[in-house]
């Protein structure tokens, strides 16, 4: 994997999320397997959602194609707006520069190679797939998608020198089980998957030429807020670029809170990418599984999920698996489809976030009922808070500024507005709440067990507190499996405090206290902790 964008001037922002043409990209790993498919003169399909970067991927194709001797490359970008097969046959022709009128793709294509000054092979990439799977409000016998599609596919097999490529979502699946489609039997599919986190390093190399590279704390945040979805990243980058103080994890935060009140519509393109309104809504279903599940899913649970009533497209497990991690939204660990359980989990993202809060009758309890809530999703994406050590064996929990601004992004999603300013003299704390125009304040201390002044999080909950603060919450995380975690907490960190034990119910929260506490000015008040372990893989 390699940075593929050219130096940038430093007063030029080397970020656009809204373009198909990027200034700064990163290779895909993939285009040398489906680069040797189309030489070879096979069909490949390209799967991924919005904002996955498949114009991308088929522009870096384009590119690394046209350095091949011998081989013309020519994309069709869009169907044409009147889909019929007269109109796919004279756009394509228009692509290769030939006349209108031909009678079907090999005649059109014949004629292309055989003049003087056209290579042997030509390889063609679609982009915007779904857009050719339109069937209108009853299926035809003959869709023009698909017999334009059909007769595609009858000419690669009639010629050693065509290679096609198609790029698309789940109408990749309408194509295959609703039309029918010869041309996606004998494609090879290719899944794009999200950044990770070593290609969101390269992406953010321009911050290093600037002066001043992305420290890893805002790295992580960045793809714990995205999930690596390439569009999403690009966004942050571009924001932060724009921002002239040093970036921070919590700069992230703020940058993806104002996009989900600014773009909500394409955050709602990337979650309808993988389904189909009237034909299937299976990917639905099962990402709502997992995202209540607990990183093992029962397959039997899963297959019912894809098996809704009355619906056109019947798809398999299999298939909505590739389209929900396509889509990056879920990361599968599972060595097989066929696994069971499924080990699977939501991938940490604004868009596994939860969006609306249950009301509760108070400040703190409302409080109490989303901190919850938001612990629980992080529970479920625990592996996405991991990373390797210093010396690179070993995985560690992200720093705590990552959980912060993650935390942060999660409240305001439920409709809290956070601030983080000094609470009098005594520092700052991690989060400062409030909550639908209350002016009552909560304070929300995270530390990680072990580390820096672990110990120190109640004492430092008293010491935030001023007049307007109702509620103080220390959450504590650790990676270790420590059988006897609550009673050390207790005698470690609450000695000598009145303490009750809360029920949480059927919760990965391993305890939680309220404890009952005095500020420095003598104020009588309650903090509540919570303790989480985040496991490695489940």
């Amino acid at each position: 994997m390699a940075n593929a964008g050219p130096s940038h001037p430093l007063d030029t922002n080397p970020y656009d999320w809204q373009s198909n043409v990027p200034q700064t990209e990163i290779l895909r790993a993939e285009v040398d397997e489906v680069s040797a498919l189309l030489l070879e003169g096979s069909g490949a399909v390209v799967l991924g959602g919005r904002g996955m970067g498949k114009s991308v991927f088929l522009g870096q194709l384009e590119a690394h194609l046209e350095n091949v001797p011998d081989i013309a490359v020519r994309t069709i970008r869009f169907p044409p707006p009147e889909l019929t097969v007269r109109e796919c046959l004279d756009s394509l022709a228009r692509v290769l520069d030939q006349p209108a009128g031909a009678f079907n793709t090999l005649e059109l294509v014949e004629t292309f190679l055989a003049r003087d000054d056209t290579p042997e092979r030509l390889v063609l990439l679609f982009d915007e797939f779904d857009n050719y799977a339109e069937i209108g409000e009853q299926i035809s016998n003959r869709p023009a998608g698909r017999a334009f599609f059909n007769d595609l596919e009858a000419a690669r097999r009639s010629l050693p020198g065509l290679g096609i490529l198609a790029a698309g979502s789940i109408g990749i699946f309408v194509f295959r089980d609703v039309l029918g489609s010869s041309f996606l039997s004998r494609a090879r599919l290719v899944r794009l998957a999200p950044f990770s986190r070593r290609a969101i390093a390269e992406l953010a190399k321009p911050f290093a030429v600037r002066g001043e590279s992305l420290g890893q704390g805002v790295l992580e945040a960045l793809d714990a807020a995205t999930g690596g979805i390439p569009a999403l990243l690009a966004h942050g980058l571009q924001e932060l670029w724009r921002r002239p103080e040093s970036p921070d994890e919590r700069q992230v935060a703020r940058i993806f809170i104002d996009f989900e009140r600014h773009y909500r519509g394409y955050l709602d393109d990337i979650r309808q990418s993988l389904s189909h309104r009237r034909l299937s809504q299976a990917p639905l279903r099962v990402w709502r599984e997992i995202r209540k599940a607990r990183g093992r899913v029962s397959r039997k649970l899963l297959v019912a999920a894809c098996q809704g009533t009355d619906e056109a497209l019947a798809l398999e497990l299999p298939d909505v698996l590739d389209i929900l991690q396509a889509t990056g939204l879920i990361a599968v660990q599972s060595t097989s489809y066929a696994a069971d359980p499924i080990l699977a989990h939501p991938t940490a993202s604004l868009l596994n976030l939860p969006e609306a809060s249950e009301e509760e009758t108070s400040f703190t309890g409302q409080l109490l009922a989303d901190l919850q809530r938001l612990l629980e999703m992080l529970h479920r994406s625990a592996a996405d808070f991991y990373r390797l050590d210093r010396d690179g064996n070993g995985k560690q929990l992200v720093p705590e500024a990552v959980f912060a601004a993650h935390l942060v992004l999660g409240f305001e999603l439920l409709g809290w507005k956070s601030e983080r300013e000094a609470q009098s003299a005594a520092g700052r704390s991690d989060l400062k709440l409030w909550h639908n125009g209350s002016p009552e304040r909560a304070v929300v201390e995270l530390k990680i067990w072990g580390r820096n002044d672990f110990k120190e999080a109640h004492h430092q909950i008293e010491s935030y507190w001023t007049r307007d603060v109702a509620a103080g919450v220390v959450v504590q995380l650790t990676d270790a499996d420590l059988s006897d975690w609550p009673e050390r907490y207790r005698q470690d960190c609450l000695a000598g405090l009145r303490v009750e034990e809360l029920e949480l119910g059927d919760s990965p929260i391993r305890a939680a206290f309220a404890c009952d506490s005095q500020t420095p000015d003598g104020q009588e008040v309650k903090v509540h902790h919570f303790l989480l372990r985040l496991p490695r893989r489940f």
